[in-house]
């Protein structure tokens, strides 16, 4: 394709609608507002994941994290398919904005910036119990070395254990 294809310039609508036509097929609205529909489903029910995830962190219950966090790999996969068929509207981006309508225009935009907002938040909230994971950790190492060294400092201090009979073989 030319270069005029994927830079706009000076065209107008119509030869955007013609070239979106083109790449996306005559669906490319409807596509589009499909695709921000996923996304924003598809990160809705990661953000409740998370939410669910910050009070499994903040309760310790390591076992019903990792079932949090096996779901959470499953809704990621789906949203990076989602994202992979948003490539190509994002690549066409100048075009979709001459040819779509000026409300479904405002609308996919204030969908786009309602997703990115939600993956935002969802990346400080996980970054936030990541931390708190490691205090945790952290917590547990140093308790289980104390353990251990109180172990040793008893140990050390009670004096030989007793054994028990001695068999000797002597010939009297």
């Amino acid at each position: 394709m030319a270069e005029r294809d994927t830079q706009p310039g000076a065209e107008d609508a119509a030869q955007s609608e013609r070239l979106l036509t083109d790449r996306l097929g005559a669906d490319w609205s409807a596509a589009l507002d499909r695709v921000l529909g996923a996304q924003t489903e598809l990160y809705g029910q990661l953000d409740g994941l998370c939410e669910q995830q910050r009070g499994l962190v903040e309760a310790g219950d390591i076992d019903r994290l990792a079932g949090l966090l096996a779901e959470r790999s499953k809704v990621i996969e789906r949203l990076s398919a989602a994202a992979e068929s948003f490539t190509p509207f994002a690549e066409l981006w100048a075009h979709v904005e001459q040819a779509a309508d000026e409300a479904a225009l405002r609308d996919a935009r204030r969908r786009i910036d309602a997703i990115s907002a939600m993956a935002s938040s969802i990346a400080r909230r996980d970054a936030e119990d990541g931390a708190e994971i490691r205090t945790r950790r952290d917590e547990l190492a140093d308790k289980l070395a104390g353990n251990t060294k109180s172990r040793a400092a008893t140990n050390a201090y009670a004096g030989p254990r007793p054994s028990g009979p001695r068999y000797q073989d002597r010939e009297g």
